[in-house]
Parts: C-alpha cells; sequence; structure tokens
C-alpha cells in the first residue's frame, strides 16, 4: 500500500493503493468500549462496492472535535460529539458532516459554513421512534406508570391503588412546535379522544393547521388551556429558555409538560421548583440543560418526573433510518452532488464548496445516484 497527495483547489484527495480515495469518518460513539458497533444497522452496506470509497470509525472520543479528528476525511457522519470553530482550525479537506437526528445545536453552522462544510442533518427518520415516544409519555404520565412502579416495589400496594390517573380522553392537548414530529405525534394521540389539538409556532401557517385539526395560538393561551404540553421545537437563541418561571405559573395544577426536544428550551432550575411545590402534576423528560443529567440534580429524587437519558426514541429502525440517510448524502458528495436537508444552506452556492463537489465529479467519473 502506498500513499501519494495531490491538491484540487482547496481539496486534498488521497491516493490509496491505486485508487482515488473518498474518506468518510464516524464519530467514536458509533461504538463501543470493545470497537464493536452499538447499533446493528447504520447503513455501512450502502458503502460496500464503491469503487474509491473507503470509512473508518474515530479512534478517540471527545465531546469536542479536535482538528486532528476531522482533516483527513471528505465526510464525517457524527453522533454527539461538539463541532466547534476551533474544531476546524487547518481543515480543508472536508466537505460535509452529515448528523444523525434533526439537532445541530451542537454544530457552529457559521463555521462550517466559513470553511465551506455543507451539514446535513436526518430529518425523516427521526418522526415516527420520537413520536411514539410522546405517545408513550402521553401514557405514563396520564396513569402514573413509574410512580406506581416504584410504590410497588417499596411495598407499598394499596397505597399504589389510590393514586388514580387520568385520561387523554376528552382533555387538551398542546404543543408548542408544529413541524413533522408534532405533526406525526397528534395523528399517534388523536384516536385517544382528546377534546382539543393546540399549537404555538409562529412560523407554521392557518393551512397546515386546520389540515391537522389543530387551532393555532400564542404560548401563553396553550400554556394555560393545555393539560398535556408537548416541547416539540428546536433550540435556538430564540427558544432556548422559552418556558420559563412565568410560563410554568401560567400552567393548570393538574397538567404536565413533556420534553423530547432539548433541555435548555425549558428552564430546568425553575421546572424543578415548579414540580417540587406540585404547581405542576409531573413532567417526563429525555433532554436536559445538561448532559449528561448530574448525579445530584434534584430531579432524581421526584416520584412525578420520568427521566430518560435522551434516548427514548432510540430503536433499531431509528439508526438504521438515520443511518442510511447520512451514508446516503456521503454518497451524494462522492458523486460531486449537494446532499439533502443541508441546514446552513447559504454553503451551498460558495465557490470553495461548489469546487470541492467539482473535484469529487472529477476524481470520481461516472458515480451515478
Amino acid at each position: 500500500m502506498w500513499r501519494t497527495s495531490v491538491q484540487c483547489e482547496n481539496q486534498e484527495i488521497v491516493k490509496a493503493g491505486g485508487h482515488n480515495q473518498f474518506r468518510v469518518g464516524f464519530s467514536a460513539d458509533f461504538l463501543d468500549e470493545s470497537g464493536s458497533l452499538v447499533f446493528p444497522d447504520v447503513g455501512l452496506s450502502l458503502f460496500d462496492g464503491v469503487a474509491g470509497l473507503s470509512h473508518e470509525f474515530m479512534k478517540q472520543y471527545r465531546s469536542e472535535y479536535l482538528p486532528a479528528q476531522l482533516t483527513t476525511f471528505d465526510v464525517v457522519i457524527s453522533l454527539k460529539p461538539r463541532v466547534a470553530a476551533h474544531s476546524l482550525e487547518g481543515v480543508d479537506r472536508l466537505c460535509a458532516i452529515g448528523r444523525c437526528g434533526v439537532g445541530y445545536d451542537n454544530v457552529d453552522l457559521a463555521a462550517c459554513t466559513g470553511k465551506d462544510i455543507a451539514v446535513f442533518i436526518t430529518p425523516t427518520a427521526v418522526v415516527r421512534p420520537v413520536a411514539e415516544s410522546i405517545v408513550l409519555f402521553v401514557l405514563a404520565l396520564s396513569h402514573n406508570l413509574v410512580m406506581k412502579d416504584r410504590m410497588l416495589r417499596r411495598g407499598q400496594w394499596t397505597e399504589s391503588t389510590r393514586q388514580l390517573g387520568t385520561e387523554p380522553r376528552d382533555r387538551v392537548i398542546g404543543t408548542i412546535g408544529l413541524g413533522n414530529i408534532a405533526s406525526e405525534a397528534i395523528q399517534l394521540l388523536r384516536p385517544f379522544g382528546p377534546t382539543r389539538f393546540l399549537a404555538f409556532d409562529p412560523y407554521t401557517t392557518e393551512p397546515k393547521a386546520n389540515q391537522l385539526g389543530v387551532e393555532l395560538t400564542n404560548l401563553d393561551d396553550l400554556l394555560r388551556r393545555a393539560d398535556y404540553v408537548l416541547v416539540n421545537c428546536t433550540l435556538t437563541p430564540e427558544t432556548r429558555g422559552l418556558v420559563g418561571e412565568y410560563q410554568l405559573s401560567l400552567m393548570k395544577p393538574t397538567a404536565v409538560i413533556i420534553n423530547t426536544a432539548r433541555g435548555p428550551i425549558i428552564d430546568q432550575p425553575a421546572l424543578i421548583r415548579a414540580l417540587e411545590s406540585g404547581r405542576i402534576r409531573g413532567a417526563a423528560l429525555d433532554v436536559f440543560e445538561s448532559e449528561p443529567l448530574a448525579n445530584d440534580s434534584p430531579l432524581l429524587g421526584l416520584d412525578n418526573v420520568i427521566l430518560t437519558s435522551h434516548s427514548i426514541a432510540w430503536t433499531r429502525e431509528l439508526f438504521r433510518d438515520m443511518g442510511r440517510m447520512d451514508c446516503e448524502g456521503a454518497l451524494s458528495v462522492l458523486r460531486g452532488e449537494k446532499p439533502q436537508h443541508v441546514v446552513n444552506t447559504d454553503v451551498l452556492e460558495r465557490p470553495g464548496f461548489l469546487r470541492k463537489l467539482e473535484s469529487y465529479r472529477t476524481a470520481f467519473p461516472g458515480r451515478k445516484g
């Protein structure tokens, strides 16, 4: 095996074994401590037989990438590590980063755009599993599932039978955000018979809401009326801390809040106070202001909250679909095509990014979609 490198504009194409090599890197958290795949299927079969393409898993997990981890790849497919501006110092070869999921708050989009790197996500893959998780939380909170389980384990059989639940039937469900996940959750929840669906989303349209049978309203009104509040918006500077002390004070004492989006959308200390005081009936949280959740968090001592490790929607199907979408995105780049679901869309017309795509078309001719 011999290696030489040639420079195509700003893009280094590495020659190995007589073939131009298009290199795809996966973040180290795709593997467990023994080096085996944590997830049975992440789409690697799509790379089988693709001449000139190689892939590897990074050897070291870091919460934030170092430039040395990114500099030799054309595409990086990433789970949890953060891409900061300094992660990209001296990184000229990288053309695209594929994020598993719909969130991209751990990626400095401006820095990526400045380095002619497209960031793409896997939105359709997450819709069903996250929506199902929301339904799971709605029903678990409704029937006091976790509380009754804990009481029974403590020998409180009779006491647990007196913890009467409530049903979604004839109640109001409100969603903060009306994107694909919220829309799917509404469809799944409708057979349980809620009397009304509310949504706060300044970026949606009346026709979409009408099609879903959802009443659009403002945030304060939603919080006052909803028995179940579902957090389904993206974390942005606009939504960070969107639900704080004042907003929680508007909720019914019998209401619950469910967050499967991003932790910082809710002011966590304010939520803890509302749960401790009984200001609201309960919560289900898959996400937190800081992850992993600290071992001394007051949330861990509360019986009226369900906690999961930002993984309630993690299924074999989820990682199969996300992995395949990310691998398909990598193959698009290999063909010199723009990948789908790019979130920093300004990059798509930048001369540097377009030169990278052209270099792949030149180096890997004949590749078809």
